[in-house]
């Protein structure tokens, strides 16, 4: 059974997956928080106890720079689905703009804003 520090806020928020420093799949942020993220993903060659990065890249009214959101991950626990990890980020500043990503105030619902993903 999972312990959960934290409530976990509902998302449909794009991720892309990297393994050894090398994109490997891309997939979805069902729920997540601070702490942890639960990621639906296709990619089945993802075990318990790997080590992971996640990232997000925003891209603000069409700006030439992304903002980019990357958080350190370890599978926690592995479904048919995708996968459940621990996450660390960089610093408390990426932090709050992942879990604001997450309640969609930031980015999803508003026009101006978009969300890219670079494979």
């Amino acid at each position: 059974m999972e312990h959960r520090c934290t409530e976990r806020i509902s998302s449909e928020l794009k991720i892309l997956i990297y393994k050894h420093n090398h994109p490997i799949a891309i997939g979805r942020v069902k729920n997540g928080s601070r702490t942890g993220v639960f990621v639906e993903t296709d990619f089945v060659d993802i075990d318990c106890e790997h080590q992971l990065k996640l990232e997000v890249l925003l891209n603000k009214n069409n700006a030439t720079k992304l903002q980019r959101i990357e958080m350190k991950a370890i599978v926690i626990h592995k479904t048919s689905k995708g996968f459940g990890a621990e996450v660390d980020f960089q610093n408390t500043a990426q932090a709050d703009v992942f879990v604001e990503m997450l309640r969609g105030t930031q980015v999803g619902l508003a026009e101006e804003q978009t969300l890219a993903m670079v494979v």
